[in-house]
Order: C-alpha cells, then sequence, then structure tokens
C-alpha cells in the first residue's frame, strides 16, 4: 500500500514574527519584546525607557498610531538588519520619496 500523496501548499505574504513590537506608551511607541505581553508586566524598551504593558488594550489607530521613539526605531532597524531612516522625522513627503528613490536607484 503506497502512502497518499501530500499536497504542497505555499503561504505568500507572511513573514516571520519580528523579535519586537511596537507599544503606544507614554506619548510615543516604543519597541518592547514580543515576549513581553502580559498585561501588567514590566520592562525595558530598546531605548532603554521602563516601560509596563496596560492592563487594557493599547489605543488602536488612529489615536494609538504615535510617532515611533527615535532611539527604539534606530535600535529595531540595526537589530534587525534593516535601513535606517536618514530622514528627520520631520521631513517632508517630498523628501522622504526622493531618498527611497535615490536608495533604490543607487
Amino acid at each position: 500500500m503506497t502512502p497518499p500523496e501530500r499536497k504542497v501548499v505555499a503561504v505568500k505574504g507572511l513573514t516571520p514574527p519580528r523579535p519586537f513590537r511596537w507599544l503606544p506608551y507614554l506619548g510615543a511607541r516604543h519597541a518592547i519584546p514580543r515576549a513581553l505581553a502580559a498585561p501588567g508586566a514590566c520592562g525595558e524598551a530598546l531605548c532603554g525607557a521602563e516601560v509596563v504593558v496596560p492592563e487594557k488594550a493599547p489605543p488602536k489607530y488612529p489615536d494609538g498610531l504615535w510617532s515611533e521613539c527615535p532611539q527604539c526605531d534606530r535600535q529595531w532597524r540595526r537589530q534587525t538588519g534593516l535601513a535606517q531612516r536618514p530622514w528627520r522625522p520631520d521631513a517632508t513627503r517630498r523628501e522622504r520619496r526622493k531618498w527611497i528613490h535615490e536608495s533604490r536607484t543607487g
């Protein structure tokens, strides 16, 4: 008796989870270890700030869409191999698009 044929299914669009996640906390989104998830848990963001996971869920869009903590963003990108952002946080959309275009075309 031959074993049943296995069907291989390719899943597109999924990426492995990053080791960190963003947590809106005290006016900015801080990068914290993904394992730091239990309500009331204390830990440290990538910038070194002490954070406490709130008892109730953090605010969602648009209220929770605060800008990233610049230090957390730099550390996140360094540790995950992403390119650093060369622009200022207040850079215009045109400046950002120009940088993206130049980084792709060399």
